[in-house]
């Protein structure tokens, strides 16, 4: 028996439980995860992991009366390393959904300055 199914995240069409194309194994899962942090707070980072390419999420509030609010987020693949940056971003509640895709296998770091902000993403693997 087979039944059919989609990601959580969305990123992916739906495929029979037996057939995944995603991973050999013959049921993929998919994993949330975040880092964050606080205004004023240390960098955060992470190892992203899984069997696909990583779609990113940001959130971000910037502090009341900031003066030189930014966001930085930083990728490490393969050797290379790409770095997106807003050093004047818009106050109140901000979400930029799927703003960088990245490679299973990276590192990434946010750094915030009179913010506090959030970077989402899932991870496909198999069980």
């Amino acid at each position: 028996m087979s039944s059919t199914w989609t990601y959580p995240c969305g990123h992916y069409p739906a495929y029979s439980a037996c057939s995944c194309p995603i991973c050999s194994c013959g049921m993929a899962m998919v994993s949330p995860y975040e880092i964050s942090v606080a205004s004023g707070g240390s960098p955060a980072q992470a190892l992203v992991g899984g069997s696909t390419s990583i779609r990113m999420s940001l959130e971000y509030l910037v502090d009341s009366g900031a003066s030189s609010p930014s966001i930085k987020v930083t990728t490490v693949s393969g050797g290379s390393t790409s770095t997106w940056e807003e050093t004047s971003p818009a106050s109140g509640y901000q979400v930029r959904s799927d703003f960088i895709t990245i490679q299973p296998g990276s590192t990434v770091t946010l750094d915030a300055t009179e913010t506090a902000a959030r970077l989402r993403w899932c991870e496909t693997f198999c069980c």
